[in-house]
């Protein structure tokens, strides 16, 4: 008995030492790269210069489904110190919250501030996603969607629909660059920005209110005017540093505003 009892506490402590020592699983950390949408569009518009906008159009949505649309975020604030060298740029780590409330490891590259191409100051950094909002981010890295609570370190300019007195805001864009908006949906729902590339001009980039983006035809939306700046502005608005646009859609005027590029 003494034999088998000693057999048996040997080899649980076997096992206790085998399983003790195993290594932690290591979290994968995902590369996030631009998806260069713009970039291939207008090579594919290039490539076959016959191409309808709206055809154009719904090759750059398959795109976008499939790799996202380049958002430039400033990520100052969430660059560590030991990040922050005097290279052009560098190559980033963070750690993100999965909506589901997991985490994801990625890894990305942030343009150098102090660099004299920096636009801005900022910490530049493109995401390609397909969807963003206030709170949440639905992310394309390897192929692969991840919808990620947005980081308040993550941060974009926005555009508001406000009503006549430009107080109450009714509606949040959330802008994927910096632009002045051209024009907005005859229901308010949608606004519209122009893609700064010339053989793009047939087309304009469209934000839903849910965050979701989209490449449509110029001459399918009903575009007639840009929008006109609004000079005259209310003591409150004024101070705001904030732009101010008015646009006319179907038989509606919209009051737009938003932080003007900077320079």
């Amino acid at each position: 008995m003494r034999r088998l009892a000693c057999a048996l506490v040997t080899t649980l402590l076997t096992l206790t030492s085998v399983y003790s020592y195993q290594p932690p699983p290591r979290t994968q950390t995902l590369v996030v790269t631009p998806s260069n949408v713009l970039s291939d569009v207008a090579e594919r518009k290039q490539q076959q210069p016959s191409l309808t906008a709206s055809q154009l159009a719904q090759y750059a949505n398959e795109l976008v489904e499939k790799r996202g649309f380049d958002y430039d975020f400033d990520v100052c604030d969430a660059v560590a110190q030991r990040y922050r060298t005097k290279a052009p740029a560098w190559s980033v780590r963070n750690n993100l919250s999965l909506s589901n409330g997991g985490k994801l490891s990625v890894e990305f590259e942030v343009g150098n501030p102090t660099e004299p191409d920096s636009l801005c100051g900022e910490c530049s950094t493109q995401l390609p996603t397909v969807q963003v909002t206030k709170d949440e981010l639905l992310l394309v890295a390897d192929g692969k969607q991840y919808r990620v609570r947005r980081p308040a370190t993550f941060i974009l300019d926005e555009a508001e629909l406000v009503d006549a007195s430009m107080k109450k805001v009714l509606r949040t864009w959330q802008l994927p660059y910096q632009s002045v908006p051209i024009g907005i949906s005859a229901d308010g729902a949608k606004l519209y920005l122009h893609i700064y590339q010339f053989e793009l001009d047939d087309l304009v980039l469209e934000l839903s209110e849910d965050g979701k983006v989209a490449f449509r035809a110029r001459a399918e939306i009903g575009l007639r005017d840009e929008g006109e700046w609004i000079e005259n502005l209310p003591t409150h608005a004024a101070k705001t540093k904030l732009g101010f646009r008015r646009y006319q859609a179907g038989n509606k005027k919209y009051i737009v505003r938003f932080i003007p590029p900077c320079t």
